[in-house]
């Protein structure tokens, strides 16, 4: 059997043939990891939320009639927050295990909203306080979006991991879509209560979040890395054998696992001298660091942030008419990130990619050109059809940002770099978030469309770096896609069905009990 090209399908595995509905390991493990995608729901669902709050007269008031400047910095405030977390974040997941960081996002949450609703109360200082809000709450969520890829690349079944990956970011979008449509339903009240009842919605995921993260599984490949063997392949067998103590595939995940990381750990592939002296792990490093770059120079935050902004600029003023658009401009790209997640399953990943992102470069050339022409001349034909722009440009960009931007920098991560590897990919996208999120009010209040330009250059540059060095991953396993970058096999890779039987004969995977998986509070210190 060959590596890759979903070659671990012909190898058997207890009812495989039976959708994942009806396997009731894959069920349970499946419906478990909504406790991730949850995470991502509230990122996606607190990113619009400052957006929609500037066209409510209430918040403004609130918060002392904030200019340019200072929303710049309340939305930095988030990013900032995640830069100086992400090195703590990656500490916690290597030592301790995924899930704590998933429960810390949690809290942070809970503590966030309470003190972000409180704003202005009482008579204390709104800005201030919703700035102490959004510190709070970005520490958590920059610990949830550094170790939710992860686990979504470590957990799930070999033929359901990309789906699974990919819909991650999915979950970005139905956050953004409910946002958007709370903020409608609450633009026609017009006190205090039109902002804070979408803030208070944080709380009913976060308090989800913290109950069933305690129940899901631990990574197999952090047990492994830990020397709780047994443990790892309890869960193969649990989770993707559907109970199965002696199935083959179980047996092959668990010596390919195994595999990789005894040779990771015997070259000590965790060090940051080895990362950056071997040219395999630069290029993995390289290319986590230009999805980064695409993730948040793609010109998609000012749509992001600073919607009411751009329909400003078309002359699109009325409040409710603002959020009513906002709303359905997220309806709608959460139709092209199925879309996407769809494509990821039929088509390779770097066709999918080049081609998004050309889509995206000439949304943002039509966008520039119909702001230009409405500013110079107010044709109304070029504001509406700026308007259709912004659709297009964040429609074309989650094609590939909903499917494969969160999911492609872990999965060519290797087990010992990839709490580092995403790690720099936090603090890149987190100083390119501060960036953009500080820049883009100030460069749209001054120099207005002329700022598009800037994104339209940053496109090309990236496009080129996308065509010359993503490499193409589709139908790997995650220890097969290593191979991709070192160039050496496998053994496991190579003769699976001698190292299967290696294992059945020596009875390490017959032996083992599935009641060895263990909850979270087995993992804690070890």
């Amino acid at each position: 059997m060959l590596a890759g090209n979903e070659a671990f399908r012909s190898i058997p595995n207890k009812d495989s043939h039976l959708p994942w509905w009806k396997n009731d390991g894959l069920l349970r493990l499946n419906l478990l990891l909504c406790c991730i995608f949850l995470a991502q729901f509230l990122n996606g669902y607190d990113a619009v939320l400052v957006s929609g709050f500037q066209a409510m007269p209430a918040w403004k008031t609130t918060l002392g009639s904030p200019d340019a400047s200072k929303i710049g910095l309340l939305n930095a405030a988030t990013y900032l927050t995640g830069m100086v977390t992400a090195p703590f974040a990656t500490l916690v997941a290597d030592k301790w295990g995924r899930k704590w960081c998933i429960r810390y996002s949690s809290v942070t949450n809970l503590v966030g909203t309470a003190i972000g609703c409180a704003a202005g109360a009482g008579g204390t200082d709104g800005y201030a306080m919703f700035m102490v809000s959004r510190i709070i709450i970005g520490s958590g969520l920059a610990f949830a979006l550094m170790c939710s890829p992860i686990m979504l690349q470590e957990l799930p079944h070999p033929k359901h991991r990309t789906w699974m990956a990919g819909f991650f970011d999915v979950a970005f979008i139905c956050g953004n879509f409910t946002a958007a449509w709370v903020n409608f339903g609450s633009s026609h009240l017009t006190n205090n209560w039109s902002w804070r009842i979408p803030y208070l919605i944080h709380i009913g995921p976060a308090v989800v979040m913290i109950f069933l993260i305690t129940y899901v599984p631990e990574s197999p490949r952090w047990l492994i890395k830990k020397g709780r063997d047994n443990e790892a392949k309890a869960f193969f067998a649990k989770y993707h054998a559907n109970g199965a103590e002696d199935d083959e595939l179980a047996a092959f995940e668990y010596a390919e696992v195994h595999e990789a990381i005894k040779l990771e750990t015997e070259t000590k592939q965790d060090s940051w001298k080895v990362i950056f002296s071997s040219r395999s792990s630069r290029h993995r490093l390289g290319c986590v660091i230009l999805i980064a770059i695409c993730q948040n120079l793609s010109g998609t935050a000012i749509i992001s942030y600073y919607y009411t902004e751009i329909l400003k600029l078309v002359g699109i003023t009325d409040t409710v008419t603002s959020t009513g658009i906002n709303a359905g401009l997220t309806s709608f790209t959460f139709v092209m990130a199925m879309f996407g997640l769809w494509l990821t399953q039929r088509v390779n990943r770097r066709p999918q990619l080049l081609g998004t992102w050309l889509g995206v470069l000439l949304a943002n050339i039509g966008l520039t050109a119909c702001t230009a022409m409405y500013t110079k001349t107010g044709n109304k034909g070029a504001g509406i059809a700026a308007v259709a722009f912004v659709w297009l440009y964040n429609g074309a960009f989650f094609v590939s940002c909903g499917s494969i931007f969160f999911s492609y920098p872990a999965e060519v991560l290797h087990y010992s770099m990839r709490g580092k590897g995403m790690m720099i990919w936090m603090i890149t996208a987190k100083c390119l978030s501060v960036f953009s999120s500080y820049t883009n009010p100030v460069a749209m209040e001054q120099i207005g469309w002329k700022w598009y330009l800037f994104y339209t250059c940053i496109l090309v540059v990236t496009g080129l770096c996308l065509y010359v060095f993503i490499v193409e991953t589709r139908g790997h396993t995650l220890e097969e896609i290593g191979q991709l970058f070192d160039g050496k096999p496998l053994e496991i890779s190579l003769h699976p069905e001698v190292d299967i039987m290696g294992y059945k004969e020596k009875g390490e995977i017959a032996s083992v009990s599935i009641n060895a998986v263990t909850d979270e509070e087995k993992s804690v210190g070890q």
